[in-house]
C-alpha cells in the first residue's frame, strides 16, 4: 500500500520542522508526481485505493481546516499548508484521465481561501496555494470533461473565481511596491491568477453563459478581478516579466475570441489601455508574446469589420451584440490612432525587421488595411517616397501586387490569398531596398 509509506517518519521532508526551509518544499511536488504516477499504473477506477493513498493528506488537511477554526500558531500552519499544497500539485499534475481527476476532485471539494486572505502579502505561501489551483484549471487529456449531468465544472471554477478575487483584492491593498519587490510580491501571483483564469476560459468544461441566465456573478466578478490587477501594471511592467506576460497575453487572446462583449463594454480608458498593450505587444521579440498578440488584434478587427458590414441591417433579437458592436466603433473612432499604430508597427515588422511569425502577422493586418485604407496609402506614399527615384516604382509595384485579387472581405479564402501576397511583398521589398550605398532604410511610423 503506497499509503503507507509517505508520512513524515519514512521522509522527513514530508513534515513540518523548521529544520526544513520552504524553498525545499518544492521537492513535494515531484515527489507526490513520481508516486501518484506510480499509483495510476494499477489504479483504474478504484475509489477504496485512491482514498487509502490520500490518507496522509486527508489527515493533513483536516488538521489546516480544524486550525483555521481556532486560534494557531501562525509559522506552523503555514507550513503544513504550503506543503499540503504542493502535494497535492504534484499528484494533480499526475492524474491525466478524468476518472482520476474527478477522485481528487471529489477528496477536494470545497477548496477554501481563508490562507490567501491570511497570508497574501506572503508569497512563500500564496504562490503554492495559486499554483495548485492553476493546477487543477488544467483540462489536460480532457480530464476536466466530466459527465454531462456533473455540475463539476461550474463548482470548479466558482471556487476558483472566489479564489482569484479574494487574491487580487488583497493584493491591491499592498500599495505601491519597491522595484525588487514587485514581482516576488505582486507580479508573479498576478501571472498565476491570469494564468489560471485562461486555462478556465479555453478548458471547454464550463459554458458561461449559464453564469449570466441564472444571476450568478462568479464570471462577471473573476473578469472584474482581472481589470482590477491589470490597471495596477504598468505596460513597461508586462513585457518586462517574462512570465506575466506569457500568462497575460494568452488570457486576452481568449477574452477577444470568445467575450468580446466583455471587452466591448470595458470603459474607454482600460479599453485604451488594453490596446495600448497589444500595440507595444506586437514588436516584441518574444514571437509567444506577439503572436497572442496579432490572434487578439484579428479577433477585435474582424469583430469590428463584421459590425461595420452588417450595420443598420441587424434584426431585433440581435440589438445587444449591435450596441456592443457601436460602443467599439465608436471608441476606434474616436481614438483612430489606436489601429493606425498598429498597422504602422505590423507593416514595420514586414518591411524592415526579420518577422518569425508572418502568418501571424498577416490575418489582422488585412482587416486593419481594409479599415483604414486612407491611412494603409499614406504609408505606402511614406515609404515609396522616401527611396531614391529608380526604387519608387520597384516599391509601387510591390504594393499593387500585394492588394492583386484580395477583395473587400475577411474571409477564409480572402486571407490566405492575402497571406500569399504578404510573403511575395516581403521578399521583393527587401531585395528593392537592398543597400546600395545611397540611402537608409526608414521606418514607416507616422505617429510621432
Amino acid at each position: 500500500m503506497l499509503s503507507c509509506f509517505h508520512q513524515s517518519e519514512h521522509f522527513p521532508f514530508l513534515g513540518i520542522s523548521d529544520s526544513y526551509s520552504l524553498s525545499d518544499f518544492r521537492c513535494r511536488t515531484t515527489f507526490y508526481t513520481a508516486l501518484t504516477r506510480l499509483l495510476m499504473v494499477d489504479l483504474g477506477e478504484d475509489e477504496d485505493e485512491f482514498e487509502n493513498f490520500m490518507l496522509p493528506l486527508t489527515v493533513s488537511f483536516e488538521t489546516v481546516l480544524q486550525i483555521f477554526s481556532n486560534n494557531f500558531k501562525q509559522e506552523d500552519v503555514k507550513r503544513m499548508l504550503i506543503g499540503l499544497a504542493r502535494d497535492l500539485r504534484g499528484i494533480a499534475f499526475a492524474l491525466n484521465t478524468k476518472t482520476s481527476y474527478t477522485m481528487l476532485f471529489d477528496w477536494m471539494y470545497p477548496y477554501y481561501t481563508r490562507a490567501v486572505e491570511q497570508w497574501y502579502g506572503e508569497p512563500a505561501c500564496t504562490t503554492p496555494i495559486l499554483k495548485l489551483m492553476a493546477e487543477l484549471m488544467q483540462n489536460r487529456s480532457q480530464r476536466l470533461n466530466f459527465d454531462v449531468s456533473s455540475p463539476n465544472g461550474i463548482l470548479l471554477f466558482r471556487e476558483a473565481s472566489k479564489m482569484i478575487c479574494t487574491y487580487g483584492n488583497q493584493i491591491l491593498s499592498l500599495g505601491s511596491l519597491s522595484k525588487d519587490q514587485i514581482y516576488p510580491m505582486k507580479l508573479k501571483g498576478i501571472s498565476i491568477c491570469y494564468s489560471a483564469l485562461k486555462s478556465a476560459l479555453c478548458g471547454n468544461y464550463v459554458s458561461f453563459g449559464v453564469f449570466k441566465l441564472y444571476g450568478d456573478n462568479h464570471f462577471d466578478n473573476v473578469l472584474q478581478a482581472f481589470v482590477k490587477m491589470l490597471l495596477s501594471v504598468s505596460h513597461s511592467d508586462l513585457l518586462q516579466y517574462r512570465k506575466l506576460s506569457q500568462s497575460y497575453y494568452p488570457l486576452l487572446e481568449c477574452l477577444t475570441q470568445d467575450h468580446m462583449s466583455f471587452v466591448t463594454n470595458l470603459e474607454p480608458p482600460v479599453l485604451l489601455y488594453v490596446l495600448t498593450s497589444v500595440s507595444e505587444g506586437l514588436s516584441t521579440l518574444d514571437t509567444v508574446v506577439s503572436s497572442s498578440c496579432c490572434t487578439s488584434l484579428d479577433y477585435i478587427v474582424t469583430y469590428l469589420f463584421k459590425h461595420i458590414a452588417k450595420e443598420g441591417r441587424k434584426p431585433l433579437r440581435c440589438r445587444e451584440a449591435a450596441q456592443a458592436g457601436q460602443r467599439l466603433l465608436h471608441f476606434m473612432q474616436q481614438n483612430p490612432e489606436v489601429l493606425q499604430q498598429m498597422m504602422s508597427v505590423l507593416m514595420n515588422t514586414i518591411v524592415f525587421e526579420d518577422c518569425r511569425n508572418q502568418w501571424s502577422v498577416s490575418r489582422p493586418l488585412l482587416g486593419l488595411i481594409l479599415l483604414n485604407a486612407k491611412y494603409f496609402s499614406e504609408l505606402r506614399a511614406s515609404l515609396i517616397n522616401s527611396q531614391p527615384l529608380p526604387k519608387q516604382e520597384v516599391l509601387a509595384q510591390c504594393f499593387r501586387n500585394l492588394m492583386e485579387g484580395v477583395e473587400q472581405n475577411l474571409s477564409v479564402k480572402n486571407r490566405d490569398r492575402f497571406t500569399q501576397n504578404l510573403s511575395v511583398f516581403r521578399r521583393d521589398v527587401a531585395e528593392a531596398l537592398r543597400s546600395d550605398g545611397s540611402t537608409e532604410p526608414c521606418s514607416l511610423d507616422m505617429m510621432s
